[in-house]
């Protein structure tokens, strides 16, 4: 079965929505070819690729697949532009015709939703990891019961932000501003935290959570 490939202008249009993705989602390795790379905490590699359902003059869907050294493909996702498209009868997608790339249906598409969807499809990932089968779990770190209650407040009262002013005015008298700031840095370095303005991961509420890990 021959294998169809986006053109080079459709890939540009395409770039509209995965670099939007990737100004939320840190490790983001650009496109290399016809698919767009990611290298998450964890050392779970992603890869978007363009695909279509109908023809192959109509890019319509982005086809995601996770995988790690460990264990191979352990997670996949679909994002179909007429999914997030308002006009059943006018779903989104780019027309490719000898080259030509333009988008079709573009002011019915939702194009944010998408973007949302992906971006906590990849944030879910990161928990995923810390399935023992996906990795090895002293690769994750085990949080104290100090820990659990600095993740509890700034996901209950900090609508998951870590701030550290508000944190340590929270928790003073049990962990100082340098500890704070150390742990903050930490947990950003290893993934559990989003780059600033930080917020805690789906990852972190799920080691939060967890009485021990494996």
């Amino acid at each position: 079965m021959a294998r169809f490939y986006p053109s080079y202008q459709t890939l540009r249009l395409a770039d509209q929505i995965l670099e939007a993705i990737a100004a939320r989602t840190p490790g983001y390795q650009g496109r290399i070819g016809s698919r767009w790379y990611w290298r998450l905490a964890g050392g779970v590699l992603v890869t978007f690729e363009l695909d279509f359902t109908v023809t192959e003059q109509r890019w319509d869907v982005l086809r995601a697949e996770a995988v790690t050294p460990t264990v191979g493909l352990f997670n996949a996702a679909d994002f179909p532009f007429a999914a997030y498209g308002t006009l059943v009868d006018s779903p989104p997608f780019i027309h490719d015709l000898d080259g030509e790339a333009e988008w079709s249906n573009r002011l019915y598409f939702q194009m944010g939703h998408l973007i949302d969807d992906a971006v906590l499809w990849m944030e879910m990932l990161s928990a995923a990891v810390i399935d023992p089968q996906v990795r090895p779990p002293s690769s994750f770190p085990e949080l104290n019961a100090l820990e659990r209650e600095i993740v509890a407040y700034a996901v209950d009262e900090l609508n998951g932000y870590f701030k550290l002013s508000k944190l340590h005015a929270a928790f003073d008298g049990r962990v100082s501003r340098s500890v704070l700031t150390r742990l903050g840095q930490y947990w950003e370095d290893i993934g559990l935290l989003t780059e600033p303005p930080r917020r805690v991961t789906v990852a972190l509420r799920a080691l939060a959570n967890m009485e021990t890990i494996g």
